[in-house]
């Protein structure tokens, strides 16, 4: 495992500090800071997927492959 030195302002680690306080299953900044990251990276794999598949719908708009809710009944 490697390690990071992150500097961050005062107030920030007092939030962190708070957070921990307010959430103990984690047991230091190092998990806390671990488990935000893991979540950060998802969510942007997330996003990612969904702009490819934004994509591909709008390609089928404009290909006029698509139908009308109404006319689905």
């Amino acid at each position: 495992m490697s390690t990071l030195n992150v500097k961050i302002p005062d107030e920030m680690d007092d939030d962190l500090q708070a957070y921990l306080e307010e959430h103990p299953h984690y047991l230091n900044k190092s998990e806390l800071v671990r488990d935000a990251l893991r979540h950060l990276i998802d969510s942007q794999q997330l996003a990612d997927w969904a702009r490819a598949d934004v994509r591909v719908s709008r390609d089928q708009i404009a290909a006029g492959e698509t139908v009308a809710l109404e006319d689905l009944e």
